[in-house]
């Protein structure tokens, strides 16, 4: 069978349409508070009291609430208000997105690969490396952010002509690359200094792409006006918070190295080692590569600052494909000359691409976080529902906040001491979270738990009594 470019862009588009499906959820609360909640605030589901400690700082940005408040109203317009749907539509926005980013840069580094095994190489990384289409569809400020940029910095290399309005144009990309995470302005900043200092760019040029990000900074303070209702800097805020007031290293410390050690630990041994590798070649002996020059001072500065987390360098991700390449082409080049044919490293490329292809099946079909499951069925089912009774622990509580998004404003909570409590006659649900459920009489259809039904009667060393469950169940 004859390899086809368009084959490996089918699967990787399939993959991401699959996983905005099923990926449901936030990698990090973050993902959902100061995103979701946030839009659910302008939306009047919610109130200021309570959203996350960053709104009353006035230091998150607000385009991406504005983002989910007018795809909302869009398809209000049409009669479609379930915020499930909203919520797989952002998932599928972001996939789309993701796409054509990883497509445009593939474009621009196919041909500078000469070797035609790494030519394949590339390809199956750019688009179906598991982690890079778990996070393509991750409607978060990290994905959005590095998608974007990706955007800025490939179009810079496929403009066809040297005009005005394409050096303008990206600069705009630039520009809402740092307005979706503030932390991307290191990626700018390499990238500017390799336009300036390697590829000795006229200052025209500079200028003009320099215009374009300002205008998206002043277009962004114009959209945090219409969300905190008065004018405010976000960016410095953010600055101000985190790094002077040290809020960041609240939510803990870890030394400077750990981004290499965490992304190995974290990651999926040895295929983790064979990245962060290729990596750390790449960025030693390709020190005039524009790719290296926008990544490393956004990973030195990540190291320097004491609060680190793997997510932080989730807008490189897209980078790693030719990092990884490049990582490969310079042992082939230097040190050994039969690297990429050699028996050995064949073999563990096919491990490489085995394993990848494994744990992508896996990561598109299971949901980024298990509770949004519950969430989803509550609220599909609570539409001719009053009331959803609870024991000790709220469905909708999360972090010590309250997830507003997926809640329909008419469904009112309450809690109770027992089963018995419940009133007769009510239009009611019962959600209950604890270990192995025993009926009582109040209960009615079970609706949902979080785990297959099909696996409840297999109670194999009791570990049902040692595993919390959700239950949803109609009151009887």
């Amino acid at each position: 069978m004859k390899f086809k470019v368009t084959h490996v862009y089918a699967i990787g588009a399939s993959c991401l349409f699959i996983a905005s499906i099923f990926s449901a959820g936030f990698h990090h609360v973050d993902e959902h508070f100061q995103i979701l909640e946030f839009a659910a605030y302008k939306l009047g589901l919610t109130t200021g009291d309570n959203l996350a400690w960053e709104y009353h700082n006035h230091m998150r940005p607000a385009i991406q609430p504005a983002i989910v408040v007018i795809i909302y109203r869009f398809f209000s317009l049409f009669g479609i208000d379930n915020m499930v749907f909203i919520a797989f539509f952002l998932r599928l926005l972001s996939g789309t997105l993701c796409f054509f980013s990883i497509w445009l840069l593939y474009r621009v580094f196919k041909n500078v690969i000469t070797d035609i095994t790494l030519q394949k190489w590339y390809l199956m990384l750019s688009f179906t490396l598991w982690f890079l289409i778990y996070n393509g569809v991750r409607f978060s400020s990290e994905s959005w952010s590095g998608t974007f940029f990706i955007l800025g910095f490939a179009s810079y290399f496929l403009m066809l002509r040297k005009k005005i309005l394409s050096y303008f144009s990206i600069g705009t990309l630039l520009g809402l690359s740092f307005l979706f995470r503030y932390q991307a302005a290191f990626l700018v900043l390499g990238f500017s200094l390799w336009l300036l200092l390697i590829k000795k760019e006229s200052w025209l040029h500079l200028i003009t792409i320099a215009v374009g990000f300002i205008s998206i900074f002043l277009l962004g303070i114009g959209i945090d006006r219409w969300f905190y209702g008065k004018w405010t800097l976000t960016a410095w805020h953010y600055f101000e918070q985190n790094i002077i007031a040290g809020k960041a290293a609240t939510f803990g410390t870890k030394p400077w190295w750990w981004y290499v050690t965490g992304v190995i630990e974290n990651g999926v041994p040895p295929l983790s080692v064979f990245i962060v590798l290729s990596v750390l070649v790449t960025i030693v002996f390709k020190r005039k590569s524009a790719v290296v020059w926008a990544v490393f001072p956004f990973i030195l500065i990540h190291s320097i600052i004491e609060h680190k987390e793997l997510r932080f360098m989730f807008p490189i991700i897209g980078f790693l494909p030719i990092m990884i390449i490049q990582g490969i082409e310079v042992i082939q080049n230097n040190f050994i000359s039969n690297f990429i044919s050699n028996r050995v490293m064949k073999g563990f490329m096919k491990f490489f691409f085995t394993a990848n292809g494994i744990l992508l099946i896996v990561i598109i079909l299971m949901p980024a976080d298990t509770q949004v499951s519950l969430w989803q069925k509550l609220y599909n089912q609570s539409v001719q529902t009053e009331k959803l009774y609870f024991i000790e622990y709220n469905p909708y509580e999360r972090v010590k906040l309250m997830v507003s998004f997926y809640k329909r404003e008419k469904l009112a909570l309450e809690k109770i001491a027992s089963l018995d409590t419940i009133p007769l006659g009510s239009n009611s649900l019962v959600v209950l979270n604890k270990r192995r459920m025993t009926m009582h009489p109040r209960l009615g259809k079970l609706l949902y738990t979080s785990i297959p039904t099909w696996v409840l009667p297999f109670n194999f060393g009791n570990w049902q009594d040692r595993t919390k469950i959700w239950y949803v169940y109609e009151v009887k």
